[in-house]
């Protein structure tokens, strides 16, 4: 009796299995969207304009193989979940996120506001959380179409932006995931990559900066440079600064290896005062054959001259981000939320209030390993 049972619950077992397979699609039942981009259409009816980025086959290549070509398509909607039906009804294949690399939103939506987009993406099972967030200076159905005309496979081009981070430090990673933990978090603000057309290509150099749902300003290269330090996320970077024996000619300054960045936030006399230190070892590059760098005081004025360039860059990018976008993005208010023990001490004070008076004290110590390469000529 038990090996009858036993029988019947394996056959049973395999016809589930099979049964549940033709609910299964295959790849060549589908359409797999790289990219999504989201912009205001012209028309009151219809506000918005949702663009898909499509990776298809090509088998009309001279060597008769199979290669990935991509291209967009476009409809204006009332919402992207109407929108994303629309297409589907226009494709032969159903449309598939599960591929999605980058959520494109022009700057002009991003300054409007996103709150009506940025949850229904998120609530969306397919698309997944390592998805890259991109901020468009020109419209998001242009950057993808010129997208698609650069590169076969454009799922690596997206991703290209956020490797180069390991290699630049001028850019970071935003992805969908943490842009979304940072709207509905209580400590810091949502960032996103900048993008924008440059001649034939795509660039993406700094960051887009959001307060709430809204975009408040863009941060440079530089900026973004000094983001990664004092997050911890710094990998390495190029520098130019100017030495004090020639301050017409630029030197190339490696910066790399640096240790954990030390914050301290405290309120004086109801003032926020916020201490940063910063180190990072510096190496030269390149330099003019008229440079000097055979004794100690020589090797010690190119270290003042970086620390400088860094505190400069460092008081431009806090200022910049607290005064004009009030916008915490490092994450201040953690640090001085470790200052109280209950709720009730902390609701006493209003962040939002203190964080644009805040005042900076910016230390930078940076070691040159490299001045012993170069000597007097």
């Amino acid at each position: 009796m038990k090996k009858k049972l036993l029988i019947i619950t394996c056959i049973l077992t395999i016809l589930l299995a099979f049964t549940k397979s033709y609910d299964v699609k295959g790849t060549e039942e589908l359409s797999y969207i790289i990219a999504i981009g989201l912009d205001k259409s012209d028309s009151e009816k219809e506000p918005l304009s949702l663009t898909i980025q499509i990776a298809k086959p090509d088998t009309t290549g001279e060597t008769g193989g199979t290669t990935i070509k991509t291209e967009t398509e476009t409809v204006n909607c009332n919402s992207f979940n109407l929108g994303l039906s629309m297409l589907n009804l226009e494709n032969v294949n159903e449309l598939n996120l599960s591929h999605c690399t980058a959520i494109v939103i022009s700057e002009e939506i991003a300054k409007e506001g996103i709150e009506n987009f940025i949850n229904t993406l998120t609530n969306n099972i397919e698309i997944r959380p390592t998805c890259n967030m991109l901020i468009s200076q020109c419209k998001a159905s242009e950057l993808l179409e010129k997208a698609s005309t650069i590169e076969d496979i454009s799922s690596k081009f997206y991703s290209s932006f956020i490797n180069s981070a390991k290699i630049t430090s001028y850019v970071t990673n935003c992805q969908l995931s943490s842009f979304f933990a940072s709207l509905h978090g209580d400590v810091t603000e949502p960032l996103a990559l900048y993008t924008f057309i440059k001649n034939d290509t795509i660039e993406s150099i700094g960051l887009a900066v959001f307060k709430d749902y809204k975009m408040a300003g863009r941060l440079s290269g530089l900026d973004t440079l000094c983001y990664n330090l004092l997050t911890n996320e710094f990998e390495e970077a190029t520098i130019e600064v100017y030495n004090p024996q020639n301050p017409s000619i630029p030197l190339a300054v490696h910066l790399s290896g640096p240790t954990e960045s030390k914050i301290k936030v405290s309120l004086e006399n109801n003032v926020l005062k916020i201490k940063c230190d910063i180190s990072v070892n510096s190496a030269i590059l390149s330099a003019s054959k008229n440079y000097d760098f055979s004794t100690e005081n020589s090797r010690k004025e190119i270290e003042a001259e970086i620390n400088k360039f860094l505190k400069e860059s460092f008081s431009t990018f806090l200022n910049k981000t607290s005064k004009e976008y009030n916008s915490d993005i490092i994450g201040f208010k953690g640090y001085f939320n470790k200052n109280y023990l209950t709720q009730d001490e902390l609701n006493n004070y209003n962040w939002n209030t203190l964080y644009p008076k805040a005042e900076f004290e910016i230390n930078v110590t940076n070691y040159l390993t490299s001045g012993f390469l170069f000597s007097k000529n």
